[in-house]
């Protein structure tokens, strides 16, 4: 069965990783912890989940090498929007000091903005820059950047982000935008793969009720097709993110559901279905929906010194 050519990309990024997205300090030092012993080699967490100590914690006691761990780690940029400071040149320098000391790392493998909400964020992309020079970052990259905001780095004459994290779906299939990224040869990163779902972020607060009504037909089409394949659906929406070329992230509280949502490489989706799942897109963000913004679109203008 021909399957995908390797399970890493050009940064030697394992294409499975585990995400702690709203997971609490103990549960991420227990969900990284089984994730690890599961076979995960990709870890994913931001200053913003508030849980990078617990998330340390799971990797310092996993009993794994820190060279066999990609791990990755997001800035909070500030947003004058959402009411919190822009991050300037130095304190973007600091924040990721202090993101190394909650992690208990001594370098990240990729630090990303979290999302171009800052008037700062060139000033915070020249510190990136710095922090990789230091050692502190293998790689940098972005998250949540469309084509325009990565334009601007490169209008700017810096060097491009290596990886570009987004919201990506069948719903959100971004087709524009992962053409420019594979033509600037910007690594895709896919988050919230498991939006269309009914059973995605029903716990309360979680807001996986917010848009909920527009699931229908993907969720018929898509229950269908993981029948026909004899997988589950949450593995089916994975590996269909996998075969458009995207590293994808995957989190749970059960030991068996990390593991099954590991193995995506002993399948493949045929055309016809692939197909059938990419005629689903309404270009429709979800994942933030809850927060009342789409962090692509509630871009501020950039701060001219």
């Amino acid at each position: 069965m021909e399957l995908l050519q390797s399970t890493r990309n050009g940064m030697g990024m394992p294409l499975v990783g585990f995400g702690t997205f709203q997971l609490s300090k103990d549960q991420a030092e227990y969900g990284v912890k089984e994730a690890l012993k599961a076979g995960f080699r990709h870890i994913d967490s931001s200053e913003a989940y508030g849980n990078e100590d617990g998330t340390g914690n799971g990797i310092k006691t996993s009993g794994i090498s820190r060279d066999e761990i990609f791990v990755t780690t997001k800035l909070f940029p500030g947003s004058t929007f959402l009411g919190t400071p822009d991050k300037n040149y130095k304190q973007t320098i600091e924040t990721l000091k202090n993101q190394l000391k909650e992690l208990q790392l001594d370098y990240v493998d990729l630090y990303l903005i979290h999302a171009p909400l800052s008037e700062l964020r060139l000033e915070q992309w020249n510190a990136f820059i710095e922090l990789k020079k230091l050692g502190l970052a293998k790689h940098i990259g972005v998250s949540n950047y469309n084509k325009g905001t990565i334009q601007e780095i490169l209008d700017a004459g810096l060097p491009k982000p290596e990886a570009n994290q987004v919201e990506f779906h069948p719903i959100s299939a971004q087709v524009e935008l992962t053409k420019y990224m594979k033509e600037n040869s910007i690594a895709p990163i896919a988050y919230s793969s498991l939006a269309p779902l009914s059973t995605w972020r029903v716990a309360e607060g979680q807001g996986g009720e917010v848009l909920a009504e527009i699931k229908a037909e993907s969720q018929l089409v898509t229950k269908e097709i993981a029948t026909k394949l004899n997988v589950p659906e949450a593995k089916l929406l994975l590996r269909w993110g996998l075969q458009h070329g995207y590293g994808v992230l995957t989190r749970s509280s059960k030991p068996e559901r990390i593991r099954e949502n590991l193995n995506l490489f002993d399948f493949k989706i045929p055309e016809k279905e692939m197909e059938r799942l990419n005629q689903l897109d309404q270009n429709k963000a979800i994942a933030w929906a809850a927060s009342g913004i789409n962090p692509m679109d509630a871009v501020p203008p950039l701060k001219v010194n």
